[in-house]
């Protein structure tokens, strides 16, 4: 299903995610998300499993892109955009999108991406995104060397 409501009733801004980012700095971060890459004639199959309760604000992509709902509901927003993404959800992403999701329930969402690129380094990063400087995760998202990390609570780990 392609998602086409949006709930224009809140816009969500590019400075406000940018700002909400520069907030996010001064935290610790969540810790790296499972992350797989697939190659097949000229296309590129980004699979993130995004555990409940992450924030993330992404980078800005330069391509335009397929972005699709596999397990879970992330609410999606930015840029004029705020909705939530279901498994069989398909969602295409216009360039220079730039977007924060929150995992509402445990989440696994793919991009599709147009590349000539056979393996997942900082060569496919640089055609796909534009640099930021802000981001704290490289491209198979764990988090850069250097960044604090959160620990799950001692509540998360008994359950």
């Amino acid at each position: 299903m392609l998602v086409e409501t949006k709930d224009t009733s809140v816009q969500i801004k590019r400075d406000q995610v940018t700002a909400l980012q520069h907030l996010m700095l001064e935290m610790p971060q969540a810790p790296g998300m499972d992350t797989d890459h697939f190659f097949a004639g000229g296309m590129y199959c980004r699979r993130i499993k995004i555990p409940k309760d992450t924030v993330i604000v992404s980078k800005v992509h330069k391509t335009e892109h397929f972005f699709i709902g596999c397990e879970g509901e992330l609410h999606v927003a930015g840029q004029g955009d705020n909705y939530i993404i279901r498994p069989g959800d398909i969602v295409p992403s216009p360039v220079g999108t730039k977007r924060v999701v929150y995992a509402l329930t445990d989440v696994v969402v793919l991009t599709i991406h147009k590349t000539n690129e056979v393996c997942a380094n900082s060569k496919l990063e640089e055609e796909l995104m534009e640099d930021d400087p802000l981001s704290m995760y490289d491209v198979n998202n764990q988090p850069k060397l250097g960044v604090l990390v959160s620990v799950p609570s001692a509540e998360k780990l008994e359950n």
